[in-house]
């Protein structure tokens, strides 16, 4: 039986990356905890921003409607896909999880199914990307159709 090394060097080099002389090895679950926990704080912090903003523009109709067409612009097309891309690994990851702690018995099947989600999440992020895409049905900010925009 293998006994796991408890000498100092051990303890002091464990946590450093094998290619800069540590022991620690990183593999499918380490990548995985970490995207898991990046993408739940960065939903948390959206949810949290979202809620910010609807609410200072929900009284007034003319910041409302300068609001609504500035979430139309390119920057924020990239967040609102980058925000898919994080509830697809959040949801399927943690799908991925729950299937990984409580249905599978054998652990060797984690990380073929790892890269099952990696694969799924990547179809379902482009085949949801051009819709999110294609859907600009509004003006740039500044023209005339804007309330208090350019005359």
């Amino acid at each position: 039986m293998y006994e796991p090394d408890r000498s100092a060097k051990s303890a002091m080099t464990n946590w450093v990356p094998a290619s800069m002389g540590g022991s620690y090895r990183y593999f499918t679950g380490s990548l995985s905890y970490v995207l898991h926990r990046i993408t739940g704080l960065a939903l948390v912090f959206f949810l949290f921003f979202h809620i910010l903003s609807i609410t200072k523009a929900g009284h007034d109709p003319m910041r409302y409607d300068l609001l609504y067409f500035r979430f139309q612009e390119a920057d924020f097309k990239f967040g609102e896909i980058m925000l898919y891309a994080a509830l697809l690994f959040h949801g399927i990851n943690g799908m991925r999880l729950l299937l990984v702690d409580f249905v599978l018995e054998q652990t060797h099947s984690a990380k073929k199914l790892f890269w099952l989600a990696i694969a799924l999440i990547v179809i379902l992020l482009i085949v949801g990307a051009i819709p999110l895409l294609l859907h600009m049905n509004t003006q740039a900010l500044g023209s005339e159709l804007i309330p208090g925009g350019a005359p």
